[in-house]
């Protein structure tokens, strides 16, 4: 649950580094006066921002950096996601551990998938306010129209540049040049609750490409959204689509609010999934 950290750098610093530090570092009694535990190193197969959610995210740590020498041949994965989950906080759990060759780099995926989820009911959920982004029909505008979001989406499927969706990179990532094709195999809109009653005015975009821009998730959903509701028509999304841009700016219409998206999967070419043949998962 992303709520309570500023991304995945936030969630990896103040939660899962001295998790993994307690479990596989060195014990106390070995510390000098006043020293600390090494921190281990972990890299994200992908960097979610500020309150975005993962079900599916997947991390790698090098054991050279973390475990000693005459413990890395007796390391059970099954027990260190056990251990870790009794110390990680409430909003984090590992779902499952593996062993990965030298050289697996855990950037190197060929696709992910996620999930966004809306509510354009009139009034707002509660209990769902941290899950899906509400959305609700203006007084005296259109109402939702799910045709015409599920026919644009249908049509931006395939290999295009997607400039005109993607943020600019933060930091010193900001002066790198990204190429901003990236191929969608879906992106799909569907009516969802756990019962008719709770379906009402409930949505969920599916989304799954090889590679994402920055925002390009987001800026994606929010887009559509204005299509939805008739503050922009389809052919707009596919114009920028072609050119690059937005005939009314240089930026995205709207982008989502980080709650309502949810990272759900990481793929990897076959035979380089790390959890093909695992049995380390926690039920």
């Amino acid at each position: 649950d992303g709520t309570p950290y500023r991304g995945w750098t936030d969630l990896r610093d103040v939660a899962l580094r001295p998790a993994l530090a307690r479990v596989l570092g060195c014990p106390e009694s070995d510390l000098q006066p006043g020293q600390q535990p090494s921190l281990p190193l972990l890299e994200a197969a992908s960097r979610t921002d500020a309150g975005v959610h993962a079900a599916g995210q997947v991390c790698t740590l090098s054991l050279d950096d973390a475990v000693p020498p005459d413990r890395r041949s007796r390391l059970d994965t099954a027990r260190l996601a056990y251990s870790l989950n009794a110390l990680l906080p409430p909003e984090v759990c590992v779902r499952c551990a593996a062993l990965v060759a030298d050289g697996f780099d855990v950037r190197s995926n060929v696709g992910k998938q996620y999930t966004y989820r809306l509510s354009t009911a009139s009034t707002r959920d509660p209990l769902r306010r941290l899950h899906e982004w509400h959305a609700p029909p203006r007084r005296g505008r259109p109402g939702w129209d799910a045709a015409a979001v599920a026919s644009t989406a249908a049509a931006m499927l395939g290999t295009h540049s997607f400039a005109a969706f993607g943020n600019r990179p933060r930091g010193g990532e900001r002066s790198v040049e990204v190429d901003p094709v990236c191929t969608l195999s879906e992106l799909r809109l569907s009516q969802g609750g756990l019962s008719e009653a709770s379906s009402a005015g409930r949505w969920a975009f599916t989304v799954r490409g090889d590679r994402f821009l920055y925002k390009m998730v987001r800026n994606l959903v929010g887009s559509l959204v204005k299509v939805g509701y008739g503050e922009m028509e389809g052919g707009e999304l596919l114009e920028a689509l072609a050119d690059g841009r937005f005939r009314r700016g240089e930026s995205v219409p709207i982008t989502a609010p980080p709650h309502g998206l949810v990272l759900d999967s990481v793929e990897y070419a076959a035979g380089e999934d790390p959890f093909s043949s695992s049995s380390a998962g926690l039920n």
